[in-house]
């Protein structure tokens, strides 16, 4: 009997991954179960000594037990009824536990032996363990086994560039929200006369108010739709100490606690990966936008020192 326990760590397991791994099960217990019935009609015109079997007597189970948020419980025993629940309430299942099993004879004449096959996935919003037991005697569950293996390693990692320069990209897209309203309020204050003036003074005096403005608008009014993205994203706090000039405790984040456990897609986690996509496609956007507003802000620096020297 082979026996190996799956830790899976600092990786995003989506709910495709989930669906496939069980629908993998579920034609294995339909292939296995349409084989069986082959065999015996195969069978049947021998005598036992003289029979041929690879799926004898085949028995296959699938069951799934859900752990909801409202704290009710439901267990199907059938593949039908968990693609009802998962396709329909994933976003309020806080846990499941998924159980796979095979088992049946190998006959060959007058020799047999007797197969089990053991599959568990145990399911949370921050962890997937994987238990599997299978028998030395035959390889009938290998590609399962292939396939979550395969899952687990090409899945993306939890801990990625997002999560990575988070400040960063948050930073970024805010200020380049900002400068929009900042060209505009600076330019639009070179109608005042005495502003007017002091921009004619030195070449900076207009692109450190840009500048200045641009980054507190960002920080303040333009960071709420990336701070909700990365919300359910972000990982937990641990106390780094108290800062007495302030008066108050730092907390930072947990980076060792957040690579060890994984990112499940189920419950609170069903639209992270949209929350990943959409912060990568805002940063692209933006990160566009920068260089376009850093030449108009070139261009009326220049304007602001002709203006107030010469009008």
């Amino acid at each position: 009997m082979y026996d190996e326990t799956i830790k899976v760590a600092n990786k995003i397991i989506t709910d495709t991954d989930i669906f496939d791994i069980c629908a993998k099960m579920n034609d294995k217990i339909k292939e296995y179960q349409k084989l069986c019935e082959e065999e015996k009609i195969k069978n049947e015109k021998f005598e036992h000594d003289y029979q041929n079997w690879t799926v004898k007597n085949f028995d296959g189970s699938f069951s799934c037990a859900f752990n909801f948020y409202d704290d009710t419980d439901v267990t199907v025993d059938n593949y039908g009824e968990f693609l009802n629940i998962f396709n329909n309430r994933l976003h309020s299942v806080q846990d499941m536990r998924i159980s796979f099993s095979m088992s049946y004879w190998i006959q060959n004449g007058s020799e047999q032996k007797l197969v089990h096959h053991y599959l568990y996935l145990y399911i949370y919003e921050y962890k997937m363990d994987i238990s599997i037991k299978m028998s030395s005697d035959d390889d009938k569950m290998q590609d399962v086994y292939t396939l979550i293996k395969e899952r687990v390693i090409s899945a993306p990692e939890k801990y990625d560039r997002i999560m990575q320069k988070k400040n960063q990209i948050k930073g970024r897209i805010g200020f380049a929200q900002g400068m929009i309203p900042a060209l505009v309020i600076c330019t639009l204050l070179a109608f005042v006369g005495a502003i007017r003036e002091i921009y004619g003074l030195t070449f900076v005096l207009y692109p450190i108010a840009v500048l200045t403005i641009g980054y507190l608008l960002g920080s303040s009014l333009f960071i709420g739709k990336i701070s909700n993205l990365y919300e359910p994203l972000l990982p937990k706090q641990m106390y780094a100490g108290y800062d007495a000039d302030r008066g108050k405790s730092i907390y930072k984040d947990d980076i060792n606690d957040y690579v060890s456990t994984s990112e499940i897609l189920i419950g609170k986690n069903v639209n992270n990966m949209k929350c990943r996509q959409e912060i990568k496609e805002m940063e692209e956007y933006y990160k566009k936008w920068l260089p376009i507003e850093f030449m108009v802000l070139g261009f009326l620096s220049i304007l602001m020192i002709i203006i107030g020297r010469f009008l």
